[in-house]
């Protein structure tokens, strides 16, 4: 049986469509399902903003065929079967992300990280390229993707720790797997995270490394009512900073803990790309959350 493999012209044309699509569904079910989760489960604001977690849910399944699509066109003889079902079966339906969670996670796994790396290097280079010419035009300034996760239990120290080793531990998996927009998530001999994603409303996965070391250089103000936090620098393979993260996480008095989640972007970026990284950080973290509290 022959594979169609599509070309990178017709998927990034595809990709853009799709991904304009699924914002605007996005932003348009972020205002239906408005109200937060029950108090049994998560509750997400982002910019300030409730949305449910089926909302947040819905922007995943939405991203799994965008994903699909990339793997399948790089690879199409590496579990070409899965990623064309999820590519032609479109949005997955809710009851169909872990299994297409678990067909992504696949995939990575056979490709490796090293030819994933070499698969998105043309991609990644014209991601790169972007971003120096957005920081160059936005004369020092910066925006924020701002995103609050509550979890009715398990404390901000046991969410910091988790994070910590599982970082530290390079416990790839769990890191690829919280998204389906994370191709390459791994931690190097110096420490670094590397990682390979589309951010935010990107069209190109973006190759850059965060320092969690370098927190003075963080372009985020930090907030006090946050005792405990995981930062660091953003920074391309050549060195230049392109932004930072600032993850904060306090106790809450009657149990749990809220987690205020900060990306820093050049403030020429586009107001989309900062609200879609808004739900990328819904979901990924909503699952790093629920993989914290399934540990205790």
């Amino acid at each position: 049986m022959t594979v169609s493999r599509p070309t990178r012209r017709g998927f990034l044309a595809g990709a853009v469509g799709a991904g304009i699509a699924a914002a605007v569904v996005t932003q348009g079910a972020g205002r239906a399902l408005s109200e937060p989760a029950g108090q049994a489960g998560l509750r997400t604001r982002l910019a300030g903003a409730p949305v449910s977690r089926s909302s947040v849910q819905a922007w995943e399944r939405r991203r799994v065929p965008i994903a699909a699509a990339r793997l399948l066109r790089d690879s199409p003889g590496v579990a070409a079967g899965e990623l064309r079902a999820l590519v032609d079966r479109g949005v997955a339906a809710p009851s169909d992300l872990p299994a297409a969670r678990a067909a992504l996670a696949r995939t990575r796994e056979r490709l490796g990280v090293d030819r994933i790396r070499e698969l998105l290097a043309p991609e990644t280079a014209l991601a790169g390229a972007a971003t120096l010419a957005a920081k160059a035009a936005s004369g020092g300034r910066w925006a924020i993707a701002d995103t609050e996760i509550t979890a009715p239990r398990g404390t901000a120290a046991g969410m910091v720790e988790w994070f910590t080793r599982e970082r530290t531990t390079d416990d790839r998996p769990t890191w690829t797997g919280a998204c389906p927009d994370h191709y390459v998530i791994v931690t190097g001999a110096d420490g670094r995270q590397e990682v390979i994603e589309v951010t935010g409303g990107a069209v190109l996965p973006l190759r850059f490394f965060v320092d969690y070391t370098d927190v003075r250089g963080v372009p985020i103000p930090r907030d006090p009512s946050y005792p405990l936090e995981i930062a660091g620098t953003a920074s391309l393979a050549t060195g230049e900073m392109i932004g930072g993260v600032r993850h904060q996480f306090r106790d809450l008095p009657g149990g749990g803990f809220r987690s205020r989640l900060r990306v820093a972007f050049p403030a020429a970026v586009p107001g989309l790309y900062i609200t879609e990284h808004q739900w990328h950080l819904a979901a990924e973290f909503g699952n790093w959350v629920d993989g914290y509290l399934a540990s205790v």
